[in-house]
């Protein structure tokens, strides 16, 4: 059963379909080995990829900021101090999580198809780095007995082929009372959907093909977790650069020559109420999060005993 949806996610797409949770699919996804050749070998290495080899010092502050506002919603929904916890990044890219955190004293673990991205940015961090499929190295944890109190995954549920699969992994590596950290990018939302039919936008340009098999939404995502055996019990909104899509003269996807000034324009904002307040800035993407809104969503959950 499908619950909470807006009804303008019912629309038809071509190459999308509506699941039974209330989120859209690839009607057509890649195998397995076109997906490890896409990350090993593609992912990091491409001109236009998110990962840079350089950040300007307004990117790093950022990133700094978005850290800290994590081992926040960490803090509140944990009941240890963050140099007792234990966390495994999956997905970890860059590995800016692992070295927040370790210096804290927590122990931590990163997994990733690719080492070119934290070898670029932290190498210090390689010696807590395991490369491979996640599909594979989760089981060979649990059956180490490996336990973690967060689980980690920044941009990634939404990348897997199986994502159903990797979440029952996830829960046999998680502690009691662990939680389950999940950001993944909010697709067909109220927002998006709604320009589609306005004609504001042209064509659905978030679609991944075949990069993202999965094109979360936030009553979808609750919905899939759910029906796993994960209570939400958090949840944010992130990154509200999209808002940028209602007036045509920053609307970057049909003016892709405003997209990096808007980008900045983000960085600079949050890093201004960052700067104000981490805790009330959190409260802020709560309430939007909560909405729908946010061109990225993030869920705490944790397993329903």
């Amino acid at each position: 059963c499908v619950c909470g949806m807006e009804s303008v996610m019912k629309k038809e797409y071509e190459k999308v379909y509506l699941n039974e949770y209330g989120y859209y699919e690839l009607k057509k996804k890649p195998t397995i080995e076109e997906r490890q050749k896409e990350f090993e070998e593609e992912y990091y290495q491409r001109s236009e990829s998110t990962y840079e080899q350089e950040y300007s010092q307004q990117e790093k502050t950022f990133f700094a900021n978005k850290l800290e506002q994590k081992e926040l919603i960490i803090k509140k929904n944990i009941k240890k101090a963050v140099k007792d916890i234990s966390i495994i990044d999956i997905g970890c890219g860059e590995g800016f999580v692992l070295s927040h955190f370790a210096p804290k004293g927590a122990a931590v673990t990163g997994i990733d198809f690719s080492e070119w991205g934290i070898k670029t940015h932290n190498p210090q961090m390689l010696g807590n780095f395991i490369k491979g499929d996640c599909a594979q190295i989760i089981p060979k944890l649990a059956a180490e007995g490996k336990k973690y109190d967060v689980i980690n995954m920044d941009s990634a549920l939404d990348m897997m082929l199986e994502p159903e699969k990797i979440v029952e992994m996830c829960k046999s590596i998680c502690a009691d009372d662990g939680i389950m950290l999940i950001k993944v990018a909010n697709n067909y939302s109220l927002l998006q959907t709604t320009l589609l039919e306005n004609g504001q936008l042209s064509k659905e340009y978030w679609l991944d093909d075949p990069g993202h098999p999965s094109y979360f939404n936030k009553d979808g995502f609750k919905n899939f977790m759910k029906a796993h055996g994960l209570e939400c019990v958090d949840f944010y909104g992130e990154s509200f650069i999209d808002l940028n899509l209602l007036n045509p003269l920053t609307n970057y996807y049909e003016k892709s020559g405003v997209g990096k000034d808007c980008y900045n324009a983000k960085i600079q904002f949050e890093n201004m109420l960052h700067e104000i307040s981490p805790e009330k800035s959190l409260e802020i993407f709560k309430l939007l999060g909560e909405m729908g809104f946010g061109r990225e969503i993030i869920g705490v959950f944790k397993v329903i005993k």
